[in-house]
């Protein structure tokens, strides 16, 4: 019957004027259906026309499963969320949780130092709870708190640290291997673009709070 071809190209125009991939293919699927039921109702089917059609139907369903899975809502354990709401909302709740999973929770006592002064630290950290002082040459020159980075300019530049990170009080916190955060960032290349953002805030904070000094 020539009324399932014509449905099926009307709804292939459809799918190409909405602005949705996941409406884009639904309709395509649709269409397809609508192709399939149009060549099995002819007098001789065309098996190759049938067997494309299932070809494109089967990957735009497994896509649209992709798409269902990835728009579901995401919820954040307490701590997580917590530094969420404190650093990282430009990520999408999603690409925040693969950050974590690319990293690992630690905590460390008072006293411990986070990040050595003069090396190229293998890791970079984010403080979830708890203070940590920045100290140049045994000096106290700032304060980091909750949502603040450790060892974010070596990881940016690689250049050597200019200042250590120490404890100040039993803290918690975030860190990534360098190589494994660079990794992340390779196959995630637009959750790059929202780190940097991140961190580029946060430099700017710590370059404000250090002019009052």
């Amino acid at each position: 019957m020539d009324i399932w071809f014509h449905l099926a190209n009307v709804l292939y125009v459809v799918s190409y004027l909405v602005t949705d991939i996941m409406w884009l293919r639904a309709l395509a699927v649709a269409g397809g259906l609508s192709s399939l039921t149009w060549t099995l109702t002819a007098p001789t089917p065309s098996p190759t026309f049938i067997g494309w059609t299932l070809v494109y139907n089967t990957i735009n369903i497994v896509q649209i499963a992709r798409l269902w899975r990835e728009r579901r809502p995401v919820r954040l354990e307490a701590a997580a969320q917590v530094l969420y709401t404190a650093a990282f909302r430009t990520l999408t709740p999603r690409e925040f949780q693969r950050l974590l999973a690319a990293g690992r929770w630690e905590e460390a006592p008072a006293k411990t130092i986070l990040i050595q002064e003069g090396t190229n630290p293998d890791r970079m950290l984010v403080l979830a709870s708890g203070h940590a002082a920045v100290k140049a040459r045994g000096r106290e020159i700032a304060t980091l708190g909750s949502g603040q980075f450790a060892g974010e300019m070596s990881f940016l530049t690689g250049a050597k640290t200019t200042a250590a990170v120490e404890a100040v009080e039993p803290v918690r916190f975030v860190s990534w291997a360098t190589a494994d955060l660079e990794h992340f960032l390779g196959q995630h290349p637009e959750a790059r673009a929202a780190l940097q953002l991140v961190i580029g805030r946060d430099l700017a904070s710590k370059l404000s709070d250090r002019g009052k000094l």
